[in-house]
């Protein structure tokens, strides 16, 4: 029984590079702010929960 390495040996992985993309003006946008943008327009859409906003601070009147 031969090992599916001997069969089927493993590909070089492809590179590509975005340089020739950015040399035509596309800006790339983070994946932590694409995730965060879509959450916030889901909540805005209703589609997920809002989370509960904020508990204002009691303030003390001084007399």
């Amino acid at each position: 029984r031969r090992c599916s390495d001997e069969v089927n040996p493993r590909k070089q992985p492809y590179k590509m590079s975005n340089q020739r993309l950015r040399e035509l003006g596309l800006e790339f946008t983070p994946v932590a702010q694409c995730l965060y943008d879509t959450v916030v327009s889901f909540q805005e859409k209703g589609v997920l929960p809002a989370p509960p906003a904020p508990a204002q601070p009691a303030t003390k009147e001084i007399n």
